[in-house]
């Protein structure tokens, strides 16, 4: 009876050794098999992370327009990778400007000459010294001589003289075309907003011309908080080597049309 029972024992001991052993294989393999799992998740993940990358490649090299470059090519310098902080709004790759039509496509970046574009970022320091809150908006630097040809036809209705008081006369070149001026206000980030001026950028009338400010003033078209605003522009421009012209107080110059002229190529 005793042997009978030790058979019985022994026989359940081999049965559950076995059914442990067969549990433990089962659950190393299903673990084996997670893994494999997790792995060729991973590797999905890597393989579809590197093609993101290079979609991503490809989209941003696709984006860049034909006007950017042949500014790139010919030297030129984005203003935003000069001085990040300085903001843009390219007035010319939308309709609100003077000839009411887009005259950049696919385009909405300033470039300049490196020097001109290292001046810039001089004088975005300065108003920066004087308010932090303040930083330039950009609305147009290099332009090309085609674009400046189609803003000179928009006001053929005016007598030439006249023209070359707004546009400058394609023929000579504007310092515009080479690089070397840039068109800009002051952005308050407080206010989220640009400083008053008196007069909106591209405004043709007199009260946007620098020369009759007092007159403006005086009349009391033109407060001197706008008169003001106008006067801090040139100020920190000055100390980054602009100066500005008469008829437009956004406009500023680096170099005089011959010196351009003797430095850099025209951009057609």
């Amino acid at each position: 009876m005793m042997k009978t029972t030790i058979f019985y024992s022994v026989l359940l001991l081999a049965i559950l050794s076995t059914a442990c052993s067969s549990d433990r294989t089962k659950k190393t393999n299903e673990i084996e098999s997670l893994n494999e799992t997790q792995d060729s998740l991973a590797r999905s993940a890597s393989s579809d992370t590197i093609s993101n990358d290079i979609d991503s490649t490809i989209v941003k090299k696709e984006v860049i327009s034909d006007l950017e470059q042949r500014l790139i090519d010919a030297g030129l310098v984005d203003i935003q990778k000069v001085d990040s902080s300085l903001r843009v709004n390219v007035k010319y790759a939308t309709t609100d400007n003077f000839v009411g039509m887009v005259l950049y496509k696919n385009y909405d970046k300033v470039y300049l000459q490196p020097e001109v574009a290292k001046r810039l970022a001089k004088a975005n320091k300065a108003l920066k010294e004087i308010d932090s809150t303040f930083t330039f908006l950009v609305y147009d630097g290099t332009r090309p001589r085609s674009v400046q040809q189609k803003m000179w036809d928009a006001l053929d209705t005016l007598p030439v003289r006249q023209r070359t008081r707004f546009v400058s006369n394609p023929k000579n070149g504007s310092i515009h075309n080479f690089g070397s001026a840039v068109d800009l206000t002051i952005f308050d980030t407080k206010i989220n907003q640009p400083l008053d001026m008196g007069a909106g950028y591209d405004d043709i009338r007199k009260i946007a011309y620098p020369r009759h400010e007092e007159k403006f003033l005086k009349s009391g078209e033109l407060t001197t908080k706008q008169v003001e605003n106008r006067k801090l522009l040139r100020r920190v421009m000055r100390k980054g080597g602009f100066w500005v012209i008469q008829t437009e107080w956004w406009h500023f110059n680096a170099f005089s049309r011959p010196k351009a002229k003797e430095l850099f190529d025209i951009v057609e």
